[in-house]
């Protein structure tokens, strides 16, 4: 028994799809963010419920990319990272003040490290739409965390070499589908390795992800057996969080537990 005390089920089911059907994991991740989008037309799902399915999946896949930088897993961590870029485009959200500060007050510099330099640019667009200049919580911010102003001038001063950048127009959110830009391109988006943990090896070749994936030969069920747990503990209801952590209910189940639907009977494996 493997006991992860600082670690959240839901994020770790999302770790035990990826780990063994990568095609399902982005199918369950992009299907997720579509039925997420402000513009689409589910019906009987309030606004309400709505954010909160959101923010359930934010935070989710934040803890995901956590743990997979923990426990050196880079495939991992660039396939979060890719799915948060995604999220956020497709909510069209800012990043807010709270997120910042728990990636840079609650977090270990080496785990956090490209969900940093994502938000800080995040920042740098965000401030620019505002004005330009930091001001209210964002100062306050800038001004409490030394290593947060620094990453950020550092970012200022790179895109002011960059020539043509506009921070209110080239969009963090926004991954282009290539690392060789045109150059009408670079001013409206990142390139698509931008945030991945394999950023500096690549330069402006082709992301090494987009590599076709081999079937795998070996059956997991001859080699892997996790038994499933007694359907009164996958039941049991979880504890409070905090607003900007909160977690899903029951009819969420399918936005956080998605190794039931994808797992055959023998594999799924429940950390409730």
């Amino acid at each position: 028994m493997l006991w992860l005390s600082t670690e959240v089920p839901e994020m770790f089911e999302l770790f035990v799809l990826w780990l063994y059907q990568r095609q399902a994991f982005s199918a369950f991740i992009q299907d997720t963010i579509a039925k997420l989008d402000p513009d689409s037309c589910a019906r009987g799902v309030s606004e309400s419920s709505r954010e909160t399915s959101r923010r359930t999946v934010h935070w989710n896949l934040v803890r995901l990319h956590i743990f997979a930088a923990k426990t050196l897993v880079p495939t991992l961590q660039d396939a979060a990272m890719d799915a948060l870029q995604d999220l956020y485009l497709r909510c069209d959200w800012e990043v807010s003040p709270a997120f910042v500060r728990f990636l840079y007050a609650d977090c270990y510099a080496e785990h956090a490290l490209r969900l940093r330099k994502w938000a800080v640019t995040m920042v740098a667009w965000t401030i620019a739409l505002q004005g330009g200049e930091p001001s209210g919580e964002w100062q306050r911010l800038l001004d409490s965390y030394p290593v947060l102003y620094h990453d950020y001038t550092v970012h200022l001063k790179k895109m002011a070499n960059s020539r043509g950048a506009n921070l209110c127009i080239k969009n963090p959110q926004l991954r282009l589908p290539a690392n060789r830009l045109r150059s009408e391109e670079r001013f409206f988006g990142f390139r698509q390795c931008s945030f991945h943990s394999h950023r500096s090896l690549v330069g402006e070749g082709p992301c090494p992800h987009d590599v076709p994936a081999i079937p795998a030969t070996v059956d997991v069920r001859r080699t892997v057996a996790i038994p499933s747990l007694p359907a009164s503990v996958l039941r049991r209801k979880p504890s409070r969080r905090a607003k900007d952590e909160m977690e899903s209910d029951q009819s969420d189940h399918s936005v956080m537990s998605p190794v039931s639907m994808y797992i055959r009977d023998g594999l799924y494996l429940d950390c409730s």
